[in-house]
Formats: structure tokens, sequence, C-alpha cells
């Protein structure tokens, strides 16, 4: 999945093209925009060996390895538990990044409605990455600033496409 196929997602959802380059900014601090990020330095395995091994079913420590993985670096056991969930539902791999956006919106709509509402109407790259970093991505190092940079350089990229809204 490119960039400009995130952003289009995101935006396709109901998110402003703000909100959206806010979640984008934080997922590039988050995993570099690589879907099999599994969390440096926490496993001796590869992403991709990470990955395989998770969907193959070799590896059964998945959702409480507190390892963070994909897009949003998802690390707590609930959360990863839902997302292995989400893959198996949907029959793709845990490192699909399609699902995973998907994912994220689920998450957003259903557990965080204020912040959801707040990216579908803001023109604020700033405050939707810092919202998004501390209300939904909640890291141990809020390096905002980062993130609200990156959702910038995406807004400069991507935000020139029209979108349609489908939600």
């Amino acid at each position: 999945m490119s960039n400009q196929t995130i952003y289009t997602k995101l935006v396709s959802a109901g998110m402003s093209p703000a909100g959206a380059c806010g979640m984008m900014g934080n997922m590039n601090a988050e995993s570099a925009m690589r879907a099999n990020n599994a969390q440096d330095g926490m496993t001796r395995m590869s992403d991709a060996e990470y990955t395989a091994a998770v969907d193959n079913g070799s590896y059964t420590n998945f959702v409480k390895d507190a390892v963070g993985y994909g897009l949003c670096q998802w690390t707590y056991h609930t959360r990863k538990q839902e997302l292995l969930n989400f893959a198996k539902s949907k029959g793709v791999s845990i490192g699909n990044e399609d699902m995973q956006v998907e994912f994220a919106i689920k998450e957003l709509k259903r557990d965080n409605a204020s912040l959801w509402k707040f990216l579908c109407s803001t023109t604020d790259i700033e405050e939707a990455a810092s919202r998004i970093c501390k209300e939904y991505e909640r890291p141990a190092v809020n390096n905002i600033t980062v993130r609200a940079s990156a959702g910038k350089q995406f807004y400069n990229q991507v935000s020139k496409t029209t979108v349609t809204k489908t939600e």
C-alpha cells in the first residue's frame, strides 16, 4: 500500500485531509509506514519472520509478548488480540496494510469517538497529530513535533487528490 492509498482510505472513511495526515504522521513515527514492523529490539526474528510465524501459527505468543506491531505498533494484549482476530476474519496476513488501516479506523470510531469526530473535521495537522499521539497511540515518548512534521510532509505529498467519502 502506498502513502497515497493509506491517505485515500482514511479520507474515504471520513477523516479530513488534515486528520488523515496527522494519523499518517503517527504511523510513520511508530512504524516507518511498514505494516509488518515488529518493534525494534523486542524480538530476535526479522519483521518478515515474525509476521510469517504469527500467520502460520508457529509463534503463539503474539498477543502477550508486548512487542509493538504494525503501522500503529499495537502492543497492549487486548488490542493485539483484536488485531489478530480481525486479520483472521478477513483471511489476510497480520501484516496486511489495508487490514491494519481498516482496523485503526474501527478502533478510533468505537473506542475514541470524540477523537474520531475531531479527525473528521479538523484543518490542523499539528493538533491532529498531537491528539492521536496522546489519545490513541499513547507512546512512552510523545515525540509530537516529529509526528506533526511528518504529517505536514504527507499533506504536501498526497492531499491534492480528490477523495470521495464513503461513510
